[in-house]
Formats: C-alpha cells, structure tokens, sequence
C-alpha cells in the first residue's frame, strides 16, 4: 500500500467470504482487464493508444523492479492489468512476498518463458522471465489475441513453448516488421532480451513518433 505510481492499482483493503484467503479490493476500474478491453475496443483502438497502453504497462513494471517486485511471469495475465475510464492501463495482484510463489503458471500458461517449465528444478520468476511474458502482453495489445490463441488447450500450449515455437505473427496492420523483431527479441535467450526499461523506452520511441 505504500507504493506511489500512475500505473499501479494500489489495494482499498481486504474482504473474507470468496475463497480459503482474505480477497484484495481495489477502486472499480470500468475498463476492465486488459483482455476484455482489448477484445471489446478491438476495432476502434488506433495504434497511438495501444502505444500508450504498453508504454503504462512497461512504465509500471519498470517501477515495480525498482522496489524488486516481481509480477508478470506470476500474475499478469487476464485480470492482472485493469483499465479504467478513460483507458489507462493499471497493475494489479502483484506478489510481494517471493517464498509464496509456486509452480502453478498454468492459468498464465501463455504468457510464461520457457525457463518456468523446468521440471527440475523450481525457477523463480525474474526480471528477464517478466520481459518475456511482457512480450506477450504486447502481442495481446497489438493483435487483439492473446498468445497462441489458435490453441485452446493449455496443455498443448505448454508443449509448444517447450518446443521452442513462438506465438504466430498475425497480419495486422498493427504490427510493423520493427514491432514483430522487438517481440522476437523479447522472447529470445534471457540473456538476450531487453530490460524493462529498454520496452519502455521503445513503447515511449513509437508513442513520440506517431504524435509528431
């Protein structure tokens, strides 16, 4: 609750009553998640808002490594980014206490780097595996799909991202072949991919040029 950031949803309090654990409120956001207001707004979003929604998105997870919290390869995924009225992108749900973090990234199956698969060992999220899952993000905004959405099982999605194989590129006008390489990149090696703040400085590099 002590966090201060444009694009972090900051918790009202707690409720009982919806589960084995105390449920986190937040304000309403009458957007939504990212993924309803993506699907919802798909044919009218112009590429400049879709800019401004990563850009907050990465802007937030930029603050959150700076306080070493770790969120998009745990949580972020369907109702994890919420928006509010006037469109603004929000996190949500995101973990602070690291030693409750298990194994279970299935729901978030799509959005998860090859690394978290490993059935050897258990791979604690980090700051390279949030890079990844943030590529994932910004294919969902684009696109208007969530990654390899053309495979509905989850089982099956986990084999592909085991085999190596990449979300597909759609041919969106949304998707120049610069955003199709950072994406790529995104997905590449840990070692390979881009800081937090290299995507928001890329998403901030797309929202000035399609302003000017």
């Amino acid at each position: 609750m002590t966090l201060q950031h444009d694009n972090i949803l900051i918790p009202i309090g707690f409720a009982d009553g919806f589960g084995p654990l105390p449920s986190i409120v937040y304000d309403w956001m009458p957007g939504g998640t990212l993924t309803s207001y993506v699907e919802e707004n798909s044919d009218s979003l112009i590429v400049l808002q879709r800019f401004y929604l990563m850009e907050q998105i990465a802007a937030g997870l930029c603050y959150c490594e700076h306080h070493r919290i770790l969120l998009l390869a745990y949580i972020l995924i369907r109702n994890n980014v919420l928006i509010d009225a006037m469109g603004v992108a929000y996190l949500a749900d995101y973990d602070v206490t690291p030693a409750h973090r298990g194994q279970h990234i299935r729901p978030s199956v799509r959005w998860a780097a090859p690394e978290r698969f490993d059935s050897q060992n258990v791979v604690a999220p980090t700051t390279k595996s949030d890079v990844y899952s943030l590529g994932g993000v910004i294919y969902q905004i684009l696109t208007g799909h969530e990654p390899y959405y053309e495979v509905r099982n989850r089982t099956k999605v986990s084999i592909e991202i085991l085999n190596g194989n990449k979300p597909s590129r759609s041919h969106d006008t949304h998707i120049a072949d610069h955003h199709w390489l950072f994406m790529q990149k995104c997905w590449s090696a840990p070692e390979n991919r881009p800081s937090a703040a290299e995507v928001l400085h890329f998403s901030q590099m797309e929202v000035e040029h399609l302003i000017t």
